[in-house]
């Protein structure tokens, strides 16, 4: 009994494997088919870069830009020289020889493709004295900050100082009042070829000579303007420190004996004014040196009596 009942259950377990096993083999095969039913459908919606530029999604210049890496960003200050600014700047540098500094500091603005707008060189008379010069140059944005870096390595700066001036608002108004003025320009000239009595003619061509005199001087400050933006200024100053210089025994002595000639000639005119004075008040003093005597002498007389 107790076999017959090992076997049933031996053979049950044997039944449930081989279920088990079909099972797991049926799953296999119809994942194994939706994957093949559905990659087709897959590779279709897939847009690739090569599909978009035949469907003309993308065109065969974005294809190419696609497998090009990506540049690289701009550096910092070509980004910075973008923008509409007015960059001054004022630097003062202390030096041992000015001379020589104003040819370094030439020679600078040279190289950074900048152009020496002005130059103030004062010269001293004596070595003791300080040598000071000024210098205004001009160079392009891009250089702005590299030149002033190389200015202050000329010597010790003592003072620097930048300041920036938005113009965008600026250049953006005078290039539309240049076109609107290009445009009045363009309707007169229409206006003066059409037929029209010599009068309307005469008016026409004065407003239009009034246009372009308009025209001339709105195209100057806008260049102008621009000019400014893409050239920065900097006003440079160099000076060198006051020479101080040890008296010699012989410039000293040469000193006292100057201030002692100069105490004896305003000794000799203190006395010299003093008997002006008395000359000049010599009657006043004789009148009363008249009365001292007459009262003295009236006096000894009371007493002897």
């Amino acid at each position: 009994m107790l076999t017959r009942l090992r076997d049933k259950r031996l053979v049950l377990v044997t039944i449930l494997v081989i279920i088990f096993g079909i099972a797991l083999n049926l799953m296999h095969h119809r994942t194994a088919n939706d994957a093949a039913r559905f990659t087709p459908y897959v590779m279709r919606f897939t847009p690739t870069v090569e599909s978009l530029a035949r469907s003309g999604v993308a065109s065969e210049a974005s294809v190419a830009d696609a497998s090009q890496p990506v540049p690289a960003l701009k550096p910092l200050e070509t980004r910075r020289s973008s923008s509409q600014l007015i960059r001054t700047a004022n630097i003062s540098v202390q030096v041992e020889d000015v001379s020589k500094a104003l040819q370094a500091a030439t020679l600078i603005t040279v190289d950074q493709i900048g152009d020496v707008i002005n130059l103030n060189d004062n010269t001293p008379e004596s070595p003791s004295d300080a040598h000071s010069a000024t210098m205004e140059i001009r160079v392009p944005v891009d250089h702005f900050v590299r030149t002033l870096g190389a200015l202050g390595k000329l010597g010790k700066v003592k003072a620097r100082s930048v300041s920036a001036q938005d113009a965008s608002d600026q250049i953006v108004d005078m290039s539309a009042r240049l076109r609107n003025l290009r445009r009045t320009e363009r309707d007169m000239l229409n206006i003066m070829d059409r037929s029209g009595s010599i009068d309307q003619v005469l008016e026409v061509t004065q407003q239009l000579s009034s246009v372009r005199e308009q025209i001339e001087q709105l195209d100057a400050q806008l260049q102008s303007t621009k000019y400014q933006v893409a050239y920065s200024t900097i006003d440079i100053t160099l000076s060198s420190p006051a020479v101080i210089v040890a008296p010699t025994s012989r410039k000293l002595l040469g000193d006292a004996w100057l201030a002692a000639v100069a105490s004896l000639r305003n000794f000799t005119i203190s006395l010299l004014s003093l008997g002006l004075w008395l000359v000049a008040f010599s009657p006043y003093l004789a009148a009363v040196a008249l009365v001292a005597v007459l009262a003295l002498r009236r006096r000894r007389r009371g007493l002897a009596t």
